[in-house]
């Protein structure tokens, strides 16, 4: 049992209790408050095993719960107590909050917009626009239709290059959306140079490896879609090396990929988990571009993933000396259809050369 999984489990009992808490005081007056009490807790477990979705509220609950327990802190002995504690013990109020933040979070996972970055390297080279897109989970947020968006989006922003970041796929999958996936992709390639990496959720997470069920390798450089396993390619003037998930224990080392390269040309890594920036920077990567994070997904998890250094960033864009790093977000996300942290992007990075100015 992963981690995750383990750390997702103590989670859910710690929320639980909670939760049963605080419905036992919604209940105070009940005579079977202790009942109905059991009764709302066994239905909530319930329905997270049945869709994660609800596993969201109940996070988005437990948020409301813990900010009204706070007011009613600071309200403790003021003569606004009386009237809060009861608004707040008929429970609706926090009822009402966790359905409206919910609502949010389901649209929020469901707009996507355009995250726009410009790097400047300190090399020789044509400038160069990249559209990045990680994350996507098919199935969960993103459905195969929304796929197109992709298709509109490139249309608009011409780019040189597409870069599929990885965990495109996931578990819960199928092949029907696999299938239109690759007439999306096959349509782009096309049109556009198309790089894929993998993601830990490709390689097997909870029982589950995408790369294997749906020949997934084969399928993409059927479509036309450059699939970097461990390997650099030229795009025009520049480096671009992808590398298979930081999961893969056996992976070559970054140095063993670069050590043939001579010339003085933008180094662009694509490594779908943001790790190793100090020592990537030492092998002279100009920018690392990363997804994995979903920026926490779901408040508070960005700040608790932070807090712990779980990656060596969890989203945005950060420089270190001539060294860039890029995290996104994602098209979509894991596990439920809901994002109250961070947003559903398409990154674009736009490059140029400090040389030409």
């Amino acid at each position: 049992m992963s981690w995750f999984i383990l750390m997702e489990m103590m989670l859910v009992a710690i929320m639980t209790v909670y939760l049963a808490y605080h419905t036992r005081l919604v209940f105070a007056k009940a005579r079977y408050r202790n009942i109905i009490t059991i009764i709302i807790v066994l239905c909530l477990i319930i329905l997270c095993l049945y869709d994660l979705i609800f596993f969201g509220f109940l996070v988005n609950a437990c948020i409301c719960f813990v900010v009204f327990d706070i007011i009613n802190l600071v309200l403790y002995k003021t003569k606004f107590n009386h009237y809060f504690k009861f608004i707040y013990c008929q429970g609706m109020v926090v009822l009402a909050a966790s359905i409206v933040l919910s609502c949010y979070g389901m649209y929020n996972a469901k707009n996507t917009v355009i995250t726009t970055y410009n790097v400047e390297i300190d090399k020789d080279f044509n400038d160069k626009s990249l559209m990045v897109i990680s994350d996507i989970h098919l199935g969960t947020i993103v459905s195969k239709t929304d796929l197109i968006k992709i298709s509109n989006h490139a249309g608009t922003i011409d780019p040189d290059a597409i870069i599929l970041l990885g965990d495109i796929f996931d578990e819960n999958t199928t092949q029907d959306e696999v299938d239109y996936a690759m007439e999306v992709f096959s349509n782009l390639a096309s049109k556009y140079s198309v790089f894929f990496i993998e993601g830990n959720h490709e390689i097997g997470f909870q029982g589950g490896s995408p790369l294997k069920e749906f020949n997934l390798i084969n399928r993409l450089k059927d479509s036309g879609v450059d699939v970097l396993l461990d390997e650099k390619v030229m795009l025009d003037d520049i480096y671009l090396i992808g590398r298979k998930d930081y999961v893969i224990k056996k992976r070559k080392s970054l140095e063993a990929i670069t050590s043939d390269i001579k010339d003085n040309k933008p180094l662009v890594l694509l490594d779908h988990q943001p790790k190793n920036y100090k020592e990537n920077a030492k092998l002279g990567i100009d920018l690392q571009i990363s997804g994995h994070t979903h920026a926490g997904q779901i408040f508070p998890l960005n700040y608790f993933f932070e807090l712990i250094n779980v990656n060596d960033m969890n989203y945005g864009i950060k420089k270190e000396g001539n060294f860039y790093a890029i995290v996104s977000s994602g098209m979509g996300g894991w596990g439920y259809s809901i994002r109250t942290a961070g947003h559903s992007e398409i990154v674009v990075i736009n490059l140029s050369s400090k040389h030409k100015k």
